[in-house]
């Protein structure tokens, strides 16, 4: 399933009608009278192929005048005004689930903003969203949805949530993962994986933005026994995750740092050399991605709470203790676990 991500231009009356609202905002930036840019918003209509669009673009300048000078002078792009005055198409691919429309619908939102718009202007946008659609059937579905979950959609597009998770929150769009029927591993594993290939973190979007997200993530959930438990996931293990999403560290090995998914320990070990082989080479299978020196700080922060037992635990603690700065250059060069217990003085044979 293609989004469409742009508004078709190729037709002469959307490039007239998008040359037409520039005129206007121009108008506008010089004072020009409501009388007078009524005036130049009805000529645009005329530019449309037949009567009945032509009615439908005056129907919407009368009614929405006000919001339309708004949208103008704040957040919408010409080219997306024209769509709801239905100048330019929307290319809606075929449609064949909730989850489809969903995403077309909260893509066109993404695209009409040309930078963050307030709550209000959101609220105005759902209001329209669904006139991307032809009437019928499927436009009156969306607006169904659109009531049933405005205020929740409301939020999520203030916070600038992409559309699949917007619409896999609104349970448009099926979530693959349960932590109650598949395991916490499983869901913990799903559960990442899908924050990474919705959510991109950069200059922007840094630590606040992942900590959002952890804070709207068991919104995919319906409430009972699965969002109780993504809940309490998500807030005994809270502050590990913003550092292991922050430092993009795999889906897998957040889940085993964070105990979702259990490991494999040696129940004993006899010297510091077997200990270092089991530490070391446990570490490194943690950190099999492009790491950086915090992302290897943050990993012997956090390590030692894996371990099974308090004697391990204790063991982890001292060892890293002991060996911190040389763990730190070993592990975020990748020496094997042979020659870093061996440099490390752990291991003398």
């Amino acid at each position: 399933f293609l989004l469409a991500t742009t508004v078709q231009r190729d037709s002469l009356e959307c490039k007239m009608c998008i040359q037409g609202l520039d005129i206007v905002y121009g108008m506008l930036e010089n004072g020009a009278t409501k009388e007078a840019i009524l005036w130049a918003l009805d000529e645009i209509c005329t530019l449309l192929p037949t009567d009945e669009t032509q009615n439908q673009c005056k129907v919407f300048i009368a009614q929405e005048y006000d919001k339309l000078i708004e949208w103008l002078e704040t957040a919408y792009s010409s080219e997306m005004l024209c769509t709801l005055m239905g100048a330019c198409e929307y290319p809606v691919p075929p449609i064949n689930s909730a989850c489809d429309a969903c995403l077309v619908g909260f893509t066109f939102i993404e695209d009409v903003f040309a930078y963050k718009p307030s709550k209000e202007l959101i609220e105005q946008a759902l209001n329209h969203v669904c006139e991307i659609f032809p009437a019928g059937d499927l436009r009156a579905e969306c607006e169904g949805f659109i009531d049933q979950e405005f205020e929740h959609l409301v939020d999520w597009v203030e916070k600038e949530f992409p559309p699949k998770f917007i619409c896999t929150a609104a349970k448009a769009c099926d979530f693959p993962f349960d932590p109650i029927d598949d395991g916490l591993c499983i869901f913990c594993e799903g559960a990442f994986t899908f924050i990474y290939d919705v959510f991109n973190w950069d200059e922007e979007h840094g630590e606040g933005f992942i900590e959002l997200v952890l804070d709207y993530i068991c919104e995919l959930f319906p409430v009972g026994d699965s969002k109780d438990a993504c809940l309490a996931f998500v807030d005994t293990e809270y502050e590990k995750l913003i550092d292991f999403l922050e430092h993009e560290f795999p889906p897998r090995n957040i889940c085993i740092l964070t105990k979702a998914c259990e490991t494999d320990f040696p129940p004993e070990y006899e010297t510091e050399c077997e200990f270092c082989v089991i530490f070391y080479q446990f570490a490194l299978d943690l950190l099999d991605f492009d790491v950086t020196v915090e992302a290897v700080e943050h990993l012997l922060q956090y390590i030692c709470d894996v371990f099974p037992t308090t004697v391990l635990e204790i063991a982890c603690d001292l060892f890293i203790d002991k060996f911190y700065e040389k763990l730190i250059d070993f592990l975020l060069n990748k020496y094997d676990t042979e020659d870093a217990c061996r440099m490390m003085g752990a291991c003398t044979d």
